[in-house]
């Protein structure tokens, strides 16, 4: 393994989801029960977004912990990249990619998560910066 890598085998394809109706005090529940960082938010079963844990901080900053916050008030919807540009995109990449080029995406935008599309071009899964790191020293 190395930087010229793929980031298929970094890939999380099993993260936790929620859904946009969820409260931030869920969101928050299932972070600490599943030991993780970001979740992916789920609407009609495609992945459609993420919501990270400085989404969760900065929402408890703005708005205290209402139960009336929903995933939908603070989470980064996704339409994955495609040759015409996306109209609200998140920091995402293709499976595909190289370890290298996430990492250098990942420092770019200042975040530690990215969501991941698969060949359909549909989300797949999250991949983190600790599981590229991984990669780089497997």
């Amino acid at each position: 393994m190395g930087l010229h890598d793929t980031i298929g085998k970094a890939i999380d394809r099993s993260t936790p989801t929620v859904a946009l109706d969820d409260t931030l005090a869920t969101v928050i529940r299932k972070m600490v029960d599943e030991g993780c960082s970001a979740l992916a938010v789920q609407s009609g079963g495609e992945l459609i977004g993420i919501v990270t844990d400085m989404d969760v901080m900065d929402s408890i900053k703005r708005n205290g912990l209402s139960n009336a916050t929903k995933v939908a008030d603070f989470m980064v919807k996704c339409e994955l990249l495609s040759e015409k540009g996306t109209k609200s995109p998140c920091v995402q990449l293709d499976e595909g990619e190289s370890v290298e080029n996430a990492i250098k995406l990942m420092a770019g935008a200042g975040v530690h998560n990215l969501l991941v599309s698969g060949a359909d071009k549909k989300a797949i899964g999250i991949v983190s910066s600790r599981a590229l790191l991984k990669l780089v020293l497997a």
